[in-house]
């Protein structure tokens, strides 16, 4: 199989990561305990068909973007901390929840923030992986045809293949 691997150290600092997990959760306790940590995403992935290749003695595969990050742990501790956190999450993933958030009690709050452990990770190194049939050319026609009427996944890893000029 053959796939890009992109690792490179930052010019600027990357962003830190923010999140956090039940107290309940020994999740934290590892973080806290080894310091540092692998964070995987994987992007648009599929199912490859062999039908996308000219001749028949091919197998199916999968065709995906993945992104690493080795990252340093930092727990919050401190309650300002915490609110910064929470209130970085809502705003990223869901800012009208924010007002509401907001006009909860400082006692349920209170509570709430105790329930979890809150952390920081410090990206330190970062690893782009793609595999989208790259080494074999021959297929790049049919398989953009496949992608092209296919799922979301399958209509980003084109856009991938069109950025990277495939």
């Amino acid at each position: 199989m053959s796939q890009f691997n992109l690792s490179f150290s930052p010019l600027l600092p990357w962003p830190v990561l923010l999140g956090h997990v039940a107290r309940a959760n020994p999740h934290w306790k590892y973080l806290r305990d080894r310091g540092t940590a692998l964070v995987s995403y994987l992007g648009p992935h599929a199912y490859m068909s062999p039908t996308v290749y000219p001749d028949t003695m091919r197998v199916p595969t999968w065709n995906y973007l993945a992104v690493q990050c080795r990252v340093r742990v930092r727990l919050l501790t401190e309650r300002v901390e915490m609110d910064q956190m929470l209130d970085k999450i809502i705003n990223d993933n869901e800012p009208a929840y924010r007002e509401q958030w907001h006009s909860l009690s400082e006692d349920y709050h209170s509570k709430m923030v105790a329930m979890i452990v809150g952390f920081e990770l410090e990206i330190t190194e970062l690893q782009c992986k793609l595999k989208l049939n790259q080494h074999r050319p021959e297929s790049h026609a049919a398989l953009r045809r496949v992608l092209a009427t296919g799922s979301d996944d399958e209509r980003e890893l084109l856009a991938w293949m069109d950025r990277l000029k495939m």
